[in-house]
């Protein structure tokens, strides 16, 4: 890999900052600050799946180029008012407002407006990345990435341990908003490429939806979308609200999967540069599939261990699917790029709601019912995860389909290198039928 522009650099450093705050917005972290405002199952499965919704308003980017003149000013004012709106949540817990509603709001607002962060950024990192580069360098990024959200986490679940949980939650919110702040100053030093004229104020999304290529990519993302979203809060939510699980043991587990995927994340890119993003894509999902199984079986007596597999299987699944679905998304499109972004945020966007609102309608139905299984007890929460596997099986055999650059991964070693064991099966093959064949005439 090239030596690293001040830019990439920098954005190392914003990758660092927003996820000390972004791992605040999932898993038992925000099902904690959710809860503490009195949102419903309904609620938290909107602020959960709303981040996907929101980017089908992508599609309106050119608007925000027309309306600010240029991709680096756009950038720095949708970041100033999404990312900056996060402030508002430790002023609201200072002033001691529970409203779900004020809370929803915010997070909406914050997710809203990310979106076109997103689209911006992704475009920009297309330029500024070169393709044969792209899986070291994201590999690179999110390792030190992921060292911060490590050691966030585990303050998070510190913090919402206390036992004046106003305190807890106010110490959570305040350092979100602080590093918040930081991302924006952060991109405010990057040298954001700019486009041309009409590429700025056009956005022919039907190209893109029109791309056979890109069609069979958006077909995967609609399933994998819905598969996730349909179930993304109910893992915490059956940790928090329903087992009643220490946060501080979450933490620790979460502690587990982040050392982890530390590890993994310059290993995966390695891979991906080698055997292409797809292949180490689908070995992802494929272990992504066991974590909705272990819910399903995990009780008050067994979730210790559960958990810890969980944590273990979690971040060789999620490592890989984080560094190369990004990356699987830059392979399949074409310029201009926000036509092709705008596209699969579209489809993500549409499969986001609807999967989140029946999610969050069988959510609030299942929440307090238990159901028998040939006698063992199960929750109606449990039930939801079960579907959501079945979802995650069927999103990957649609990946297959993707047409993408893959190498086949063989194994290779010294069992399956040794010709001898081989000559030796071959020589022996014959006794054993002689055998079978002298008792054959033994019995006559």
């Amino acid at each position: 890999m090239k030596k690293l522009s001040t830019t990439l650099k920098l954005s190392v450093l914003e990758a660092m900052a927003f996820n000390a705050f972004f791992v605040a917005t999932q898993t038992f972290i925000i099902i904690s600050i959710a809860l503490y405002f009195n949102a419903s199952p309904f609620q938290i499965s909107i602020i959960s799946s709303f981040p996907v919704f929101a980017q089908m308003f992508q599609v309106f980017t050119p608007l925000i180029y027309k309306l600010f003149g240029t991709r680096k000013k756009s950038l720095i004012i949708v970041s100033i008012i999404g990312r900056g709106s996060l402030v508002l949540l430790p002023i609201i817990v200072l002033l001691n407002i529970r409203n779900s509603h004020i809370f929803v709001m915010i997070m909406i607002l914050y997710a809203f407006f990310g979106t076109f962060i997103s689209n911006i950024w992704t475009a920009a990192m297309r330029e500024l990345v070169p393709f044969e580069d792209r899986g070291k360098y994201f590999g690179m990024r999110n390792v030190f990435a992921s060292a911060i959200g490590i050691l966030a986490t585990y303050l998070y679940s510190q913090f919402l341990d206390f036992p004046n949980e106003k305190m807890g939650i106010l110490l959570v919110t305040s350092i979100m908003a602080l590093f918040a702040v930081i991302t924006i100053i952060l991109l405010a030093f990057h040298k954001i490429p700019e486009i041309c004229e009409t590429s700025q104020n056009e956005l022919k999304i039907k190209k893109a939806f029109q791309d056979k290529k890109f069609q069979t990519f958006l077909v995967f993302v609609g399933i994998w979308t819905f598969a996730i979203e349909l179930t993304r809060p109910y893992f915490s939510y059956f940790q928090v609200a329903i087992l009643h699980i220490n946060t501080t043991f979450l933490g620790k587990m979460s502690v587990i999967t982040g050392i982890i995927s530390l590890v993994l994340y310059p290993f995966y890119g390695k891979l991906s540069d080698r055997y292409g993003n797809k292949s180490i894509l689908m070995i992802g999902i494929s272990l992504a599939t066991i974590a909705p199984l272990l819910y399903f079986v995990m009780t008050d007596y067994n979730y210790r261990s559960l958990l810890l597999l969980d944590s273990v299987f979690s971040a060789f699944a999620w490592a890989a699917i984080n560094l190369t679905f990004f990356n699987l998304l830059l392979e399949t499109i074409s310029e201009p790029a926000e036509n092709y972004v705008a596209a699969y945020a579209l489809t993500s966007g549409v499969t986001a709601i609807i999967a989140s609102n029946i999610g969050g309608f069988f959510g609030n139905i299942l929440k307090d019912k238990t159901f028998y299984i040939l006698g063992d007890k199960y929750h109606g929460i449990q039930l939801l995860i079960f579907a959501g596997f079945l979802l995650r099986i069927y999103a990957l055999l649609h990946l297959t389909n993707v047409e993408a650059y893959e190498k086949p991964i063989r194994y290779k070693s010294w069992l399956l290198s040794n010709p001898s064991l081989f000559k030796r099966r071959e020589i022996s093959l014959p006794i054993y039928l002689k055998i079978f064949r002298g008792k054959k005439l033994k019995k006559k």
